[in-house]
């Protein structure tokens, strides 16, 4: 939690010289007197000592001034306009050394003495109050109570709507301070979001957007976080949609509208609905590239993802290839194995197979490249060019089942009569391929008989 109003920085250091002016403005003037009623003067003594005040003040020697309103407090009348306005300096006093968890009780005291007995103007109440709720956020954003925090928060949220409540069009400052005490109040336990403040928060963003000529992107931040915390990503890509447009140049915004659409996609159930999303998280992609945005490896290759997941196939083929050439795509030789099937899908083998040749070059000490060259060079009826890729890749190594390709090359080398290569491959198939290969026995018997009858041959010669 660490929404604290921009503004309080500024109540700071302006807030202490306009109650200080008031004070002073007090002194020079009418002083009551002890018969007269409750008044907005000081007493004839208060007024003596807030004459000292000045030269603190020009000093910026705050630990003074605090001391000198705790004087004023000793003697000061209950119920008093004395005892109000040097609570209220108090505060102020207290704000300047940085102690807003001190200033809290005498501004609340000040606040409520002016509201019972008329003692300050409807503005400076107003004031008081707008600083008052951004006190107790500022000491719930710091303490680690949980139940404190949520104390803090439900001050906060209290002081806001009473100031809210007290004027006919609040500012757009303060609307947006509520929302976000509303927000953080609902999420003050992201394990356990409380939905009644979150659907009050989202009905104030909906009131200020109506209320409002030129919203805060703040406020549709705010709006859409509502939205999220709901499910509702259908209606939060039209917020972030709306964002991207009066926010092109914000990278952020085209990433998540990207990654919500994805996952409409993902979660819809029809396929029509889930083609839908993905073709507008598609063209939200290609125009935050466009832009200059999204353009990493990981982007480019979610593209070639989301083509392949609608059909698209040659469209993702094209990009792919386009990538790895260029480095677009963070090449690895998932992503060229990849590449290559994508060929093989659409009867393009040989471009398969230079796809493969163009990927050991990248990988020249990997043998699954080469186990897989010779896998559709079989397919084509080349043995030969199978079994010299064969041989490659076992010499290589790196193989994801090596007594699979030992078996398959035994199998090659007994097509290509090379029985004596054939007898070692499958012997090594048998001894590292887990589970065993039920054909395997059969090919080893059929082998071993063509080297009885190929010597039985040579010897009737």
């Amino acid at each position: 939690m660490n929404l604290l109003s921009p503004q309080l920085k500024a109540v700071r250091h302006s807030a202490l010289g306009l109650c200080l002016a008031l004070g002073l403005l007090g002194a020079g003037a009418q002083v009551a007197t002890a018969q007269q009623a409750p008044s907005n003067q000081p007493s004839e003594r208060a007024a003596n000592d807030l004459a000292k005040i000045q030269p603190l003040i020009d000093g910026q020697d705050w630990n003074g001034v605090v001391e000198l309103m705790q004087t004023i407090l000793r003697y000061a009348a209950p119920n008093s306009f004395d005892q109000a306005l040097a609570n209220d300096i108090l505060s102020k006093a207290y704000l300047q050394l940085g102690d807003y968890a001190t200033s809290l009780p005498p501004l609340e005291l000040a606040y409520n003495l002016g509201a019972t007995n008329s003692f300050f103007d409807e503005k400076s109440q107003l004031e008081r109050l707008y600083l008052l709720a951004q006190l107790y956020y500022q000491e719930a954003s710091t303490v680690k109570v949980p139940s404190t925090q949520a104390e803090y928060l439900t001050k906060a949220i209290e002081r806001i709507e009473q100031w809210i409540s007290l004027q006919d069009e609040p500012s757009q400052d303060g609307r947006m301070f509520y929302i976000s005490l509303l927000y953080n109040q609902a999420t003050r336990n992201p394990e356990n979001i409380d939905m009644a403040f979150l659907k009050k928060a989202q009905e104030q963003c909906y009131l200020a957007l109506n209320s409002e000529l030129a919203p805060k992107e703040s406020l549709y931040l705010i709006l859409i976080a509502t939205l999220q915390q709901e499910g509702d990503f259908k209606r939060t890509t039209e917020y972030l949609e709306l964002l991207a447009k009066q926010y092109p140049t914000k990278a952020t915004y085209w990433q998540q509208l990207f990654a919500t659409y994805s996952n409409l996609s993902v979660e819809a159930k029809r396929p029509e609905e889930s083609e839908s999303y993905s073709l507008r998280a598609i063209l939200t992609l290609e125009r935050a590239q466009a832009l200059g945005f999204m353009n990493t490896p990981k982007d480019n290759y979610n593209l070639v993802g989301i083509y392949f997941n609608i059909g698209q196939f040659g469209k993702a083929t094209d990009l792919l290839h386009a990538g790895l050439r260029s480095g677009a795509i963070e090449p690895d030789i998932k992503k060229w194995e990849l590449l290559a099937y994508s060929f093989l899908q659409v009867n393009r083998e040989l471009t398969a197979i230079e796809v493969l040749k163009e990927a050991i070059q990248a990988f020249p000490e990997s043998g699954q490249l080469d186990n897989q060259i010779a896998q559709i060079y079989y397919s084509l009826n080349q043995s030969e060019q199978s079994y010299r890729y064969l041989n490659s890749a076992l010499a290589k190594g790196g193989l994801d089942n090596i007594g699979a390709v030992h078996y398959f090359k035994a199998y090659i080398c007994f097509e290509l009569q090379k029985f004596d290569e054939a007898l070692v491959a499958i012997n090594l198939a048998a001894e590292l391929q887990r589970p065993e290969n039920p054909q395997l026995p059969g090919l080893r018997q059929a082998i071993q008989d063509a080297i009885i009858n190929r010597e039985a041959a040579t010897q009737a010669l």
